[in-house]
Parts: structure tokens; sequence; C-alpha cells
């Protein structure tokens, strides 16, 4: 019973990580919304100040790039990963698995590359 335990909470830790962060950025999102929306409601001007006070930061210019090259290194540590286990079907589950951060860490690049270098008063 152990031997099925471990493996499967193992991969359930992934998905209730990234649910957990998600979960926090939409309720503090809503929140510093509402926020916004009573103080337009009370006719109240919104700074820049004031928005980033609540938690909003602008997008990075090279956000594109950094998520896509962190999620490629995350790719490659995943198949070396697999490289370091003797069995044959292991280093292929391993590079089974690192393919799907590498093809969206590809995209994110790709987009970096032909959309977010533009000058956005082109």
């Amino acid at each position: 019973m152990e031997d099925i335990l471990v493996p499967i909470a193992f991969f359930a830790i992934i998905p209730f990580t990234v649910w957990a962060v998600s979960s926090f950025r939409h309720k503090s999102m809503k929140a510093a919304t509402e926020v916004m929306k009573t103080m337009v409601e009370k006719g109240e001007t919104l700074t820049p100040e004031t928005i980033r006070s609540l938690g909003i930061r602008p997008r990075r210019k090279h956000g594109d790039l950094r998520t896509g090259l962190i999620l490629i290194a995350l790719a490659v540590a995943t198949i070396f990963l697999g490289g370091a286990i003797p069995e044959k079907e292991a280093q292929q589950v391993f590079a089974g698995f690192a393919m799907f951060p590498l093809l969206v860490g590809l995209v994110y690049v790709g987009l970096w590359t032909f959309i977010g270098r533009k000058n956005p008063e082109d």
C-alpha cells in the first residue's frame, strides 16, 4: 500500500501547489479590484502609486523571456534527472514529462521574440 501512496502523493503535490498559488493570486487581485472600484465610486483618483500600493505591478518588459527560460531550464533538469536513472524506461518517461515545460517555454520565448520586443508606440 505504501508503494502506491508515495508516488501518488508526490505527483498530487504539484497540482495542489499550482492551485494554491493561483487561488491566492486570484483572491488578492479580486480584493485589489474591489478597493479600486470603491475608490472610483467615491470619486477618488487612482494614481500609479496607489495602484502599485495595492499590489498590482506592471508587466515586466522581458517577462515572457524570463518565464520561457525558466521553463526550458526546468525541462532540461527533468531530462537530466531521468538520465541519472539507469533504467531506459525511466529515461523515456522523464523525457516525456519534460516535453510539456520545454514546449511551453519555447512558445514563451517565441512570443517574446516576435511580439514582446516591439515598441508599443509602433
